[in-house]
């Protein structure tokens, strides 16, 4: 997969000045990231940002994600969409497509099965009401023909990430603007074992061509000791995983049944 890169701009006054300045005390530094995204295919993006000149607040996802180079049509099933879950893992799951005409990301009525296992017609809020914290995660789905990227654009914070995980399918994102290594992240919290296990927490990471995952589980107490606390595949025998994650690219993390709810913070306390 072709690496994101990130371009940054200090807002200030005065205008706006290239990051790569000295920093200016009082500004905000604001950016986009742009992440391969192929055509026909289903990509998982990362939310590394909060809403612009409001520290701490999450985006509205119209404001998040930018349309530019996109497919619109009236349409949904003619155009590029955005699937978001809910924070509750059992709640919707939101669908918004790509409709210029219509004022931008249009909510798309879907029937859906509920808990109770009743279907329901259900439609999204607006993309302008919709909050989107930092260090969720959401996809995209192209359509064929569709151009090479997405971009992500927002506020840079300088807060420590907090990601709530419960037990169940959780689409996350690590909020760190570079490639990252599962293993370079503290993950207090997380439940593991000493190989596969029905208890063990897994993460499920794109290998690219956004139609398969690599499997990685959480090892812990094992007799292979250099493991214990990583992230491993199970492919052939416990490995490490090989490559880091490109910037943008979120993840789904697997909380079992009966581990609970827990904080991500990948950056410690």
């Amino acid at each position: 997969m072709k690496k994101g890169w990130i371009t940054f701009a200090v807002v200030a006054a005065a205008g706006l000045v290239h990051a790569a300045m000295d920093p200016v005390e009082g500004t905000n530094v604001v950016g986009f990231v742009e992440i391969p995204a192929a055509a026909a295919k289903n990509t998982i993006v990362a939310v590394p940002f909060e809403a612009c000149m409001q520290a701490g607040v999450a985006s509205k996802l119209s404001d998040l994600v930018a349309t530019y180079g996109l497919t619109h049509a009236s349409d949904p099933g003619s155009a590029d969409q955005l699937v978001v879950l809910t924070t509750d893992a059992t709640g919707p799951i939101y669908y918004y497509y790509y409709n210029q005409t219509g004022g931008g990301w249009t909510p798309s009525t879907t029937e859906q099965l509920m808990p109770d296992g009743t279907k329901k017609e259900l439609t999204p809020p607006a993309a302008s009401t919709f909050d989107i914290a930092r260090g969720q995660g959401f996809w995209i789905k192209r359509t064929a023909g569709a151009g090479s990227s997405v971009y992500v654009k927002g506020q840079v914070s300088t807060a420590k990430q907090s990601t709530t995980i419960g037990e169940g399918l959780n689409l996350i994102s690590y909020a760190g603007l570079t490639a990252f290594d599962l293993n370079d992240l503290d993950w207090a919290g997380a439940v593991g074992a000493n190989g596969i296990s029905a208890t063990t927490d897994r993460i499920l990471v794109s290998k690219g061509d956004g139609t398969y995952y690599t499997t990685y589980h959480y090892y812990t107490g094992g007799s292979k000791t250099q493991f214990n606390g990583k992230w491993v595949t199970t492919t052939g025998g416990i490995a490490l995983p090989a490559a880091d994650i490109p910037a943008g690219q979120g993840f789904w993390y697997y909380r079992r049944s009966g581990n609970g709810t827990f904080t991500f913070k990948p950056d410690g306390e």
